[in-house]
């Protein structure tokens, strides 16, 4: 059981704000003060400094909560696993990008159920900014991201690699011919929200071209892949995404590849969990179970 005033001090760190926490806390504000002093007193460190009216943790504060956070996600799990031995109901509290949340989990997660019937799972399906800022914080176990993420802070376990690219619809009229990827700045492009797996990686790509997404014609952000994947078959504009994503519509032709000399990526799609968590060799398990049965290929 985690001591009250490393709750106290969590909470402080959440909320960058000793009233607000106090009154979440159900405390009074010198009681939340009395808590960070004596933490202060028992490690020996400063939690909190002012620069300039900026409120935020020390060097200090920042080791202290890291730490610490992980003692109560690792104890939050401990809380789950003693509950689910007692009721014998396993629970999977997993995350996934919208993009994987839509084309790749549910096949993998059906068949892990159908096999696994007494299991409780609950898939939290947004960005990877968000769902990152959910395994710090203990929501979730684990995510499957697409996009980027800080690799010295996390554990992770490849599932599949996937082909990224550019399409439009056959009908399509480009401004000008096309060769390469600088070619299509003249388009409308139409792709998601800052935060989201496939704008980070076309981001990336475009930085190492010397270019932005503010180098295309138009920018349309859409925070749904079926939605751009709809306006570019109709002709709308042009997008990148994953192949395994726009297979059908590359089939029965209503989208098309668009021929790019100097553009090709494969990019990995992993599960992704903290690594301080003590329970890493479950999840890695899990994982595996999930998604890398012999029913279930990797995509590319």
């Amino acid at each position: 059981m985690l001591d009250l005033k490393v709750q106290t001090f969590l909470t402080v760190c959440q909320e960058m704000n000793f009233t607000r926490a106090a009154r979440r806390l159900h405390l009074s504000q010198p009681a939340v003060t009395q808590h960070i002093h004596s933490l202060e007193e028992y490690y020996h460190a400063p939690l909190f400094e002012f620069e300039g009216k900026r409120f935020r943790l020390t060097k200090y504060g920042r080791l202290i909560h890291d730490t610490l956070l992980a003692l109560k996600n690792n104890e939050n799990y401990l809380m789950e696993q003693l509950d689910i031995l007692k009721n014998h109901h396993p629970v999977i509290n997993m995350g996934a990008t919208l993009t994987a949340g839509e084309f790749l989990v549910a096949k993998p997660i059906s068949r892990y159920l159908n096999s696994n019937p007494d299991t409780e799972l609950s898939l939290t399906v947004t960005n990877t900014r968000e769902l990152l800022q959910k395994l710090d914080d203990g929501i979730i176990d684990f995510a499957i991201l697409e996009g980027d993420f800080p690799k010295s802070a996390y554990a992770h376990q490849p599932l599949f690699f996937t082909e990224f690219i550019p399409v439009c619809c056959p009908s399509y009229k480009f401004t000008r011919n096309i060769s390469g990827i600088h070619d299509l700045t003249g388009e409308r492009l139409i792709i998601r929200e800052q935060g989201s797996g496939t704008r980070s990686i076309l981001e990336t790509e475009l930085d190492r071209n010397s270019l932005s997404a503010d180098d295309f014609r138009r920018i349309i952000t859409i925070g749904n892949m079926n939605a751009i994947i709809d306006m570019v078959a109709y002709g709308c504009g042009i997008t990148f995404l994953y192949r395994s994503a726009v297979e059908d519509r590359l089939k029965d032709g209503s989208l098309t590849v668009i021929p790019l000399k100097d553009f090709r990526i494969y990019h990995e799609i992993s599960a992704v969990w903290k690594k301080e968590n003590l329970q890493g060799n479950y999840f890695a398990q899990l994982v595996s179970d999930i998604f890398c049965s012999d029913t279930t290929p990797p995509l590319f």
